[in-house]
This record gives C-alpha cells, structure tokens and sequence, in this order.
C-alpha cells in the first residue's frame, strides 16, 4: 500500500471497527480495552504469544462469544453477533485451523454446500460444475470440481475453505493460521491467492505466527500481549526483531551453539532397510545418545510415515530396527513405548493429547497404561507431574487444568512430559513448533537441548529449514520416500538441503 493510499484510507471511514472489547472469565481478564480498525483491500496481522488473547479478540467477531464491554461496527453501524450466523449475515467470515469442509463431498459440493443451484426442486449438477470451475479458476485455483474433498492435499483443502468463504461474499475475513500445516510453494501459493481477494476488496485479519509472511504480506499490525493491546501501526514502519520484542515484552535470545552434544559411542537406534510398498523405500539411519537427528523434505516425502512405521503405528514390508544394537521386531506403538521410543505427533490435538483430560491425567496415562497393579497412587503421581512442569518450565494454573485450554507451548510440553515419564531415550518429534508463538519455540529448543544433554535421542522432523540448521547435528533429506541426502551441521545450508529434497544430487 503506498503512502497517498495510506492518507486516504486513514480518513476514509473504516468497513470494520471494534472498539474497547474487554472480556473475562471468572474474574481473569483476556481482553482489556481492545481497538481495531481494518478497510476494504487491507490485510491487518493480529500477533502475539499463545495466549495473548488473539484466538479471543476473534472468537468475539465470530459471534462464538461475546465480549463483556465494547462495541463492534460495520461501516460506522453499530452491530452485535450472537451467534456465528449473525456474523456470516454480515459477511464476517472465519476460516479456522481447523478446516470445516465435507470430506466425502466434492469440492463443487462444498463450494455450493449450502445454496446449491436448483431447479424444480432438482440440483442442476452440470451447471453447478461448470460455475465452480469458473469461480476457482477466477482465483487461480485449478482444482478438478468432481474429485472428493478427503483427497486433496491439505494446501488445496485450506484454499478451497478460503475461496469458499470468498464465495459466500466474505467481505471481511478472518484467517486464522492459515499457513501452519504448509511448507513450501504452498505457503506462497496461499499467500498469492489472500493478495488475490486484497485486490478484490476483501478487509483481512490475518493470524500466523511466521513473521516472515507477516511483513511481505500485511499492510498494518495489531499486537497483543496478556490481553493488552501493545502497539500497532504500519508494516512498513517496523521489521521482525521489533516485533518480536513488543510481543513477548523483552528481546528473544536465540542462542545457536557453535557445537551441539553427541555421543557417537553409544548408538540408541539403527534402521536398516525399511520399506513400506509405494510410501517408504530402502531407509538406513543411525541416532545416537545426546543426538538431534534431523529430517527435512518436502510435503509428502515420507518424513512423517518413517517415525509413525518406527513407532509401530504403520506397518512395513522389511526392513530391520535395532535398538542399542539389539534387533527389535516393533509389532505395535505400545511395544514401541515398552522399548523406550516416544512419538510427538504432528497433529497435538488430535493424536497426541486427551484436551478433556487434565494436564496431570495427560503426563502420567501413558505410563499408567504399563502399570501392573489396578491402583493408581495418587499422591506419587501428581509428585512426578510436578516434577515434570517445574523441569520442562510448563505454563499452568494447577495439575488439574483441563490440558485443551493451554497454548499451544505448553501443550507440546505436556506432551513431551508424558513420554518422558514412560522413561523413553528416543524421541520422535515432528513437527513440535507448528502454531507455537516465537518465544514457545525458544523455549522448546532449549527443551531439546537439555533433553540431549541428559542423553537422550531425538529425530527432528519439520518443514522450517532454520529450525533443523540450528538445532540438528546432522540432517536426512528424504525426496519420495527415500533418504535423498545426508548433511553434518557444519556443512547444511538451506540451498543444499532444497536440492536433495527436490530429487538432485
């Protein structure tokens, strides 16, 4: 946006304002006092920590909640949304994490979900083909209409729900970490299409926790912390350390050891040989104690079927697993735990917590599911749980705090308490900062670190390149569902890592 256009859209009404939104619950305040403005054609980033009040301040113009105090308008009308209807009648529409499309419908199905094209009480479904190709392809979305949403990938699923809520004349949309499952040319993809309906007029609120994409896409930032509305302004006037500062109130210290712990005498797992018929081919690796192993590759390439078939939880054709240099025949994950492998999974949410549980039934039930006696100690076991949120730095107000409503750090971490508890040396973490705020990540990697030190294993696997350079000894490329390359730390760059994971040599 350039300057004389900025002018204009200052003294320009604005299409959406919310004014002095507070909002608490049992006496804890979320919000206080929070002001937004945004225009049509203006992408606004709302940024701050995991628990910032972020997934609030938008719950609100959802209509999921309501906010205590404060007032939202629409081109200077005052509006309130009591429910989510209320808001898409007003064409404030949310695209949330998690996607909310008909798997086993098509995607001209769910595009038209809910006003299909009629006539005589008949759905005309040829007319209905041809106008979706045309509306997706006005987006520069090339998708085929006919084919069933649950096979698409996760980049088509997530631009076919955005386009679905342009379609549903969206003029102010939410977009609510949009980018966190994508890597890649999908991230830009993405990103094309949001400066796509920019263009065409549509005001976007625009969550991510990626400040890369935040300053080549945003036009002005909104930051909060504790609730607290810190600062905003223009894009342009500000750059991601600053960012940074102003979302965790101090400056992140990320410190990148020169050399990173390894014990090359003692080898905890060695893989040789696995496979698995059109998804994995001829994997051999080696993880020692006190070692981060990375595993880089594109969407797809197999990263994440290596831990899960490792795990036990895929099956496999061949191969042999050997842990501590003993052969094991790993038939199931309960197995795999017994032998001492944790896996992080890189759905949290969904496979890797119970968030109807507490975050104390979350760090000891995998252990309990070992148990030999019908009783559970009660005392002793809340003892270990505290031992493990004072170790791992766990953000909670007490043990028996329902673990769904914690960030996402501190549910990583939860994570990672329970299988430390079950005594695993060899850890799986993939993709363990998606969705997690700057200052979590942090966190995290010193997690990792001193998890090393303490001579555990850990397999990193993750789509953010600078992640695996700082933290890995050593990097596996896999390029379709082989291991492409191997690089040492001293040697990786982001350029050799890239060439392996499209298939060069």
């Amino acid at each position: 946006m350039s300057i004389s256009s900025e002018a204009a859209a200052v003294s320009a009404p604005h299409l959406l304002e919310m004014r002095g939104i507070s909002k608490s619950y049992s006496g804890v305040t979320v919000l206080n006092n929070i002001n937004l403005k945004i225009n049509a054609g203006e992408i606004l980033t709302l940024v701050g920590e995991n628990g910032a009040g972020k997934s609030t301040l938008i719950k609100i113009l959802a209509g999921v909640i309501q906010a205590d105090s404060g007032e939202i308008l629409i081109n200077d009308k005052i509006v309130k949304f009591n429910s989510p209807l209320e808001a898409v009648n007003h064409e404030v529409i949310t695209v949330h994490q998690e996607l909310s499309l008909f798997p086993h419908l098509s995607v001209a199905e769910n595009l038209f979900y809910n006003q299909y094209q009629k006539t005589a009480g008949l759905i005309e479904w040829r007319k209905m083909r041809k106008e979706a190709e045309k509306f997706l392809h006005d987006l520069k979305l090339y998708l085929p209409v006919e084919k069933a949403v649950f096979s698409l990938s996760i980049a088509e699923q997530q631009m076919l729900e955005i386009a679905r809520a342009f379609y549903q004349k969206a003029k102010i949309m939410i977009l609510d970490e949009p980018t966190a499952v994508l890597g890649g040319d999908d991230v830009e993809q993405l990103l094309d299409m949001i400066r796509l309906l920019k263009k065409r007029g549509v005001a976007i609120i625009f969550i991510s926790h990626r400040l890369k994409e935040i300053i080549v896409l945003a036009d002005r930032y909104l930051v909060l912390k504790d609730g607290e509305q810190i600062d905003d302004g223009w894009i342009r006037d500000t750059n991601p350390d600053d960012l940074v500062s102003k979302m965790v109130g101090r400056k992140i210290q990320q410190v990148i050891p020169e050399k990173l712990y390894k014990d090359e005498k003692e080898e905890l797992l060695r893989v040789e040989g696995l496979s698995r018929t059109g998804v994995l081919h001829d994997i051999n690796f080696s993880l020692y104690k006190g070692e981060i192993l990375g595993i880089a590759g594109l969407r797809g390439a197999g990263r994440t079927e290596v831990a899960r078939a490792i795990f036990g939880a895929d099956p496999i054709n061949s191969g042999k697993i050997f842990i501590k240099g003993k052969e094991i025949k790993i038939t199931s994950p309960k197995f795999a735990i017994k032998q001492g492998i944790g896996l992080v999974p890189e759905d949290r949410k969904g496979q890797g917590l119970f968030k109807n549980l507490s975050a104390l039934q979350n760090i000891s039930i995998a252990k309990l599911s070992f148990s030999k006696t019908n009783w559970i100690q009660s005392r002793k076991e809340r003892t270990i749980a505290k031992d493990y949120v004072e170790k791992l730095k766990i953000k909670l107000p007490h043990l028996d705090v329902l673990v769904g409503s914690l960030s996402g750090g501190n549910q990583q971490k939860v994570v990672l308490a329970k299988w430390l508890e079950t005594g695993a040396f060899i850890l799986f973490l993939d993709e363990p900062t998606r969705g997690i705020d700057v200052g979590s990540k942090a966190q995290i990697y010193s997690v990792m670190r001193e998890l090393c030190q303490a001579g555990i294993g850990i397999v990193l696997i993750s789509s953010e390149l600078p992640e695996i350079l700082e933290n890995c000894n050593r990097i596996l490329v896999m390029h379709n569902g082989e291991i492409s390359g191997e690089l040492d730390r001293a040697d990786a760059t982001e350029e050799k890592i890239m060439k392996y994971a499209v298939g060069g040599v």
